[in-house]
């Protein structure tokens, strides 16, 4: 399949509103989780827990604000994520069994065979909806926290913050010990996202095999 591109030729592979939506996230998600870890430790006097707890409260707004205009003013995008991110086959199964060949190439040097994938790889898929369901119950547990904390009995008040808390931490720890360091390794990708949108033809010929096909079938039609 790489034949049917020049080795400089680029396709578009994230749209404008998705990139957006991404720097959103890293300006969000990522200062609330910092200062979440933070917040948990205190290793701070009160005033400088005073302000992480104010930079905290603006991430969060930052993710809660991106998070409902992203779904609001672009559903086509988010419907089609969703269709991808939760259709799985014997191939994803595969392909999560080998890491991807990741594993392999980072720590061995040694490229494998795996599956075929679309625009979004298994991890990515395993990513999209562990990130959606934990963003999800930080933003609601958050709100009960932030503006409702007097009006909601205690044990309810309990367990949003033990929600909150676990589930916070659990998805920073995802976030930026694996999909944030997969994501600089493939550069391309990392740079596509955060860039242009644009991707090298031949390099998601390679690592993107079905959805590149389906790129050269409109094109043709």
């Amino acid at each position: 399949m790489d034949n049917n591109f020049k080795g400089n030729e680029r396709i578009l592979h994230h749209s404008l509103p998705v990139r957006l939506f991404h720097w959103c996230l890293v300006l969000g998600f990522l200062p609330a989780g910092l200062t979440g870890v933070i917040l948990f430790f205190r290793p701070f006097g009160e005033a400088a827990m005073h302000l992480t707890m104010q930079v905290h409260i603006v991430g969060a707004w930052i993710l809660m604000i991106a998070c409902t205009l992203f779904f609001l003013l672009c559903p086509g995008r988010v419907v089609a994520f969703w269709r991808e991110a939760f259709h799985w086959t014997k191939q994803d199964i595969e392909w999560m069994k080998v890491g991807g060949g990741y594993p392999q190439k980072m720590i061995f040097l040694q490229e494998i065979d795996v599956p075929p994938m679309g625009k979004i790889n298994s991890g990515q898929k395993m990513m999209g909806i562990m990130v959606f369901f934990g963003t999800l119950l930080i933003i609601l547990t958050g709100a009960v926290l932030y503006f409702a904390l007097p009006l909601v009995p205690k044990e309810i008040a309990y367990y949003a913050d033990r929600i909150h808390l676990i589930v916070g931490l659990g998805l920073f720890l995802c976030v930026c010990g694996g999909h944030i360091p997969l994501g600089i390794y493939n550069w391309p990708e990392f740079r596509s996202m955060f860039g242009d949108g644009t991707i090298n033809a031949k390099h998601a010929a390679h690592h993107h095999p079905l959805w590149t096909q389906n790129e050269i079938e409109k094109i043709k039609d």
